[in-house]
């Protein structure tokens, strides 16, 4: 599909109540190759059907140049962001731009962007304190973009699906939600600094 300006993506609630799956289109989640994200693909796959609500928020996308997909989340002004896997820098990502892409940074600084694990993942502090949590399932070089205010951008070649956790009242309960998905193993070893911002912002009870 190409679209000549961002549209709403299609939605379907999978894993459990507040997780949701989003496609460019009916046609892309039909053809979209097994997820490398979820510890069990097939549970990306399956629909809930019985009282799973509507989600919060629902990202647009839009086709530009070689088939990069653009996917636009807008959320509430004052919104603050944290994540983004394996990256150099502060701990809050707000204003900051990431790329998904392994690399062999040794000598590192804080502009060094690329480390050696990929996770394109935001987690999102909204103004009423509620989180919220941000997945692109793709392994292909990603841009994860949150310069503009309370807003999330993601670029990557080909479709790819997006897959929200919550808005959950605390980080800890997206990050649960997240690890349902994903396994508590694999987040415990390769999200050290989301893991670190949930922590603090237990702390400081954000």
């Amino acid at each position: 599909a190409r679209f000549d300006m961002a549209a709403a993506m299609v939605w379907v609630p999978i894993l459990e109540d507040g997780v949701f799956r989003f496609d460019v289109s009916e046609a892309a989640r039909v053809a979209a190759g097994p997820s490398l994200s979820f510890a069990e693909p097939r549970r990306r796959e399956v629909v809930l059907r019985d009282g799973a609500g509507r989600p919060a928020v629902v990202p647009e996308c839009e086709v530009v140049g070689d088939d990069v997909h653009r996917v636009l989340i807008k959320l509430p002004s004052g919104t603050s962001f944290y994540g983004t896997g394996e990256a150099s820098g502060p701990l809050e990502r707000t204003g900051k731009r990431v790329f998904t892409w392994n690399t062999d940074a040794w000598g590192y600084g804080s502009g060094t962007t690329s480390l050696y694990q990929s996770h394109p993942w935001v987690l999102s502090i909204l103004p009423d304190g509620k989180s919220l949590g941000v997945l692109a399932d793709t392994t292909r070089r990603c841009e994860i973009d949150l310069r503009q205010e309370s807003t999330i951008k993601f670029a990557a070649l080909s479709a790819y699906p997006i897959i929200t956790f919550g808005p959950f009242d605390t980080p800890a309960q997206v990050v649960a939600s997240l690890s349902h998905a994903i396994g508590i193993s694999f987040l415990i070893t390769s999200l050290p600094v989301l893991i670190s911002s949930v922590h603090t912002l237990e702390i400081l009870k954000l």
